[in-house]
């Protein structure tokens, strides 16, 4: 395993316990976070970040995830993974996921999830889905 794969298990590590400063932490400061299924969610930073976050993981008491693919080329990390919402109310939501993430020395830079939102969003309890305009906080990011 690579740097940046070692860096990402960190990552989700952290992301299962929902520590989510400590994914934030793992973030340059100009990092951008993509979920393509809603580029206006886009959001650039570790405090965005961390925000996004919590509001799509709003109840949720953790979220393992099983990687089943991961390839390392110099500063970018393919992977293809299968999270489990965990609800405290005791629902269970599972969305597999491809993304791209880059990183700059120990910091992650990009984060680019891709993924099937009605997969999501039929499995998902009643009470989350009043959650989901919230989830887009608006910042612009940098042209490619």
């Amino acid at each position: 395993m690579g740097r940046n794969a070692e860096l990402l298990d960190r990552l989700f590590k952290a992301l299962e316990r929902l520590d989510l400063g400590a994914v934030a932490e793992l973030c340059a400061n100009d990092c951008i976070y993509e979920d393509v299924p809603y580029p206006e969610a886009t959001v650039v930073g570790p405090a965005a970040i961390r925000a996004k976050l919590e509001l799509g993981f709003a109840g949720l008491e953790r979220l393992p995830t099983e990687i089943h693919e991961l390839l390392e080329d110099h500063d970018t990390v393919l992977v293809e993974r299968t999270e489990v919402w965990h609800h405290a109310t005791g629902e269970r939501a599972k969305l597999r996921v491809a993304a791209v993430f880059k990183f700059r020395g120990a910091k992650l830079t990009l984060w680019r999830d891709y993924w099937d939102a009605k997969t999501l969003l039929d499995q998902q309890p009643a009470a989350w889905l009043p959650q989901i305009p919230r989830l887009a906080p608006t910042t612009s990011i940098p042209s490619e």
